[in-house]
């Protein structure tokens, strides 16, 4: 049988008196000393109880008990009192149970062995329950059954065998006991019996812990996450939950339930992690491939960077191939500051950097790394990590992303970030290559119209143009106005079938020819042939033309119009819609001789057309946009245009053909909407009164 553990009588501030009446009245059963300076007691003593005796005549009795709370195991005081003391008495009972604690009146100094002997007694039987209880759970985890004796086995065999860890702790936040999952999660070994439960967490997390604690006292409280650190020095998260339960003794513990959730809270961390890896993917291929310029877009693929990524700040250069520069372009993250004062804003540096080697620099030690930029402003805003990716495709360097954030980027994290650097860098030389193409399809098509619209001596002229899709289709209608040597003009507007370079070579080739042919003969009976003939030649595709020849003449001699010059039109159709003649006066009619198209058929007949528009008159050539614009669902004939005209009074003002034209376009746009799949050309010309 172990011997019985020394027990130790500690005195300060009693006199010798007091000393002897000690002595005499415990005899052998306890050593009897001046407490040593300092309060040290030796590691080989502490195991045992304790008993201090305070003086009356010690003036921060606290302070004693304090040096020697964490230094013994089971301690016990004896505070001598005079009258009216106090010595932080409040404050003892904050550093020792009250059941521990025993005043004597300093003027019956013959109470003082009695109360020696009584404290001692119950200090010597706790201990021998804490060591009973020890062993009992050095049993318990060698899986032995330990005897069955009042208040040794905290837990029965159900919560010793069960999956969830379970620790009792006294009101001082002491071990008492635990099972065999609570010893395998906190690596607790038989003689942590009495250690503090506390320290088995980090320092920051002690204070919420206790409060938990605290709250079982009232009510079981629902559980709540810690961080640790395990036995193996690997991160651990405990889920715990506490309440109060009394053991066999009557005595009231609080048990805390635990779980180690480290695996399943790491499953549901990565989970979270690629669901926002791939959201992020989604979010960013929706703004690449969205409307607006691409600075717009590129500021919404940050923010989304930004936003699902929990990044600090997140900058895109774009590289301008000709200089071999870098442009910053935009910055997302309001809650990173620049600094103000400097000529370098942040990732400046590093993004030179990775533009050169064109290769990712990634550090989760931004502060260290010698390529940041301000280390001033990176410790100021609390920068951890720096990732920086090139934006290449194809082998071209089209720019680069940085990104800084307040936390490490993990592995997986910098893959997603290096995906996303892929799909911005397609983006921007997507947009590289439709802005060369729009400039080369403004190029084609800019010779196809004339600049501007000459002004024609007695005669108001209108024309609207507008292409199929977006500015990249070059589209097959086309209208001219030039004058020839005699002072006559020619109209021509022409519909080529098909779109892109191809239209516009033979919309070229139709074009030229009519000027061409024009300045010999501009009669559409002799220029029109010609056209046909090219096509033909060329085996290119048809076309649909009108053409009309003005020739202002003398002034007009209708006695009911008003005054001003007429115009004589020689006009013909090839295949194209019928042209609209309003009359000032009223009513509109359709030019409906017309012959086959051009390039197609044998031309073996086109009637011309001879008319002649009096001040007031309108004539307005279109393409078949204005008609079947969206497809046979919705066509319309030029009658309905003819209507259309006719319900509205008769242009007024300086710019009478300008109204008509608005008219027309503005009514096909309205009817077509979105649904416009053709081109659509017009040109208006009203002899002016």
């Amino acid at each position: 049988m172990a011997a019985p553990p020394p027990v130790r009588v500690l005195l300060a501030g009693v006199d010798e008196a007091g000393a002897t009446r000690l002595r005499t009245e415990l005899g052998d059963r306890a050593e009897v000393r001046p407490l040593p300076p300092g309060g040290t007691v030796p590691a080989d003593e502490a195991a045992g109880p304790t008993l201090l005796v305070i003086g009356a005549g010690v003036p921060a009795p606290a302070d004693l008990l304090g040096m020697l709370r964490d230094r013994t195991e089971g301690l016990g005081v004896i505070l001598v009192t005079g009258p009216d003391d106090g010595r932080g008495l409040p404050t003892l009972a904050l550093l020792a149970p009250t059941a521990h604690i025993t005043r004597v009146p300093a003027d019956q100094p013959a109470d003082l062995p009695r109360a020696a002997r009584s404290l001692l007694d119950r200090l010597t039987l706790r201990h021998a329950y804490r060591a009973t209880r020890a062993a009992a759970q050095r049993q318990l985890l060698l899986g032995n059954e330990p005897t069955r004796q009042p208040g040794e086995r905290l837990f029965g065999p159900l919560h010793h065998q069960a999956l969830l860890g379970a620790v009792a702790v006294d009101d001082a936040a002491r071990l008492i006991g635990w099972n065999r999952r609570a010893a395998e999660i906190l690596s607790l070994r038989p003689d942590a019996v009495g250690a503090g439960f506390l320290p088995l967490f980090p320092r920051q997390a002690r204070e919420e812990l206790r409060e938990h604690l605290s709250r079982a006292a009232h009510s079981p409280t629902a559980p709540e996450l810690f961080d640790r650190t395990a036995g193996d020095g690997a991160p651990q998260i405990l889920r715990l939950g506490a309440q109060s339960v009394t053991d066999p003794e009557g005595t009231a513990h609080t048990l805390v339930l635990l779980e180690d959730v480290s695996r399943a809270t790491e499953t549901r961390r990565r989970l979270a992690e690629r669901t926002a890896h791939a959201l992020l993917g989604g979010d960013v291929a929706a703004a690449m491939t969205s409307g607006g310029s691409l600075r717009q877009r590129l500021q919404r693929s940050a923010r989304a960077v930004v936003d699902r990524l929990d990044i600090a700040l997140a900058r895109i250069w774009l590289h301008d191939p000709v200089g071999n520069t870098l442009t910053p372009e935009i910055a997302a993250g309001p809650r990173a500051r620049f600094p103000d004062d400097s000529p370098l804003g942040p990732g400046d540096l590093e993004a030179e950097f990775v533009a050169a080697t064109r290769k990712p620099h990634l550090t989760n030690s931004v502060i260290d790394d010698p390529r940041t930029t301000d280390r001033q402003w990176a410790r100021r805003e609390g920068m951890v990590a720096f990732a920086g990716y090139p934006l290449i495709t194809d082998g071209e360097l089209m720019g680069v992303m940085a990104l800084f954030a307040r936390r490490a980027l993990s592995g997986t994290t910098r893959e997603a970030l290096a995906g996303i650097a892929d799909q911005i860098a397609g983006g921007v030389r997507q947009d590289r290559l439709l802005s060369r193409l729009h400039t080369t399809a403004r190029a084609l098509q800019a010779p196809l119209l004339p600049p501007d619209l000459p002004r024609l001596p007695g005669l108001d002229i209108a024309a609207r143009y507008r292409a199929q899709g977006d500015s990249l289709d070059i589209g097959g209608d086309f209208y001219d106005v030039f004058p020839l040597p005699d002072g006559r003009w020619v109209l021509v507007l022409g519909d080529v079938c098909g779109k892109g370079p191809a239209a516009a070579a033979v919309t070229g080739l139709v074009r030229h020819t009519v000027w061409t042919a024009a300045q010999q003969d501009p009669d559409p009976s002799r220029v029109l042939p010609i056209v046909h003939r090219a096509l033909c030649r060329e085996n290119s595709p048809f076309c649909t033309l009108v053409q009309a020849v003005l020739e202002p003449s003398a002034p007009s001699d209708r006695p009911d119009g008003p005054p001003g010059r007429s115009v004589r039109v020689r006009i013909a159709s090839a295949g194209h819609p019928a042209p609209l003649l309003r009359r000032r006066d009223g009513g509109t009619r359709l030019l409906e001789e017309h012959g086959p198209l051009l390039g197609a058929f044998d031309l073996t007949e086109l009637p011309v057309h001879t008319t002649v528009l009096h001040p007031g008159d309108s004539l307005v050539l279109y393409t078949d946009g204005f008609t079947e614009g969206s497809g046979p669902h919705l066509n319309r004939e030029p009658e309905d245009l003819a209507k259309l005209v006719d319900s509205r009074p008769g242009p007024e003002g300086d710019r009478p053909a300008e109204q008509l034209a608005d008219l027309l376009f503005t009514d096909a746009l309205t009817r077509w909407g979105d649904g416009l799949r053709d081109d659509l050309a017009l040109v208006a010309v009203t002899a002016r009164p």
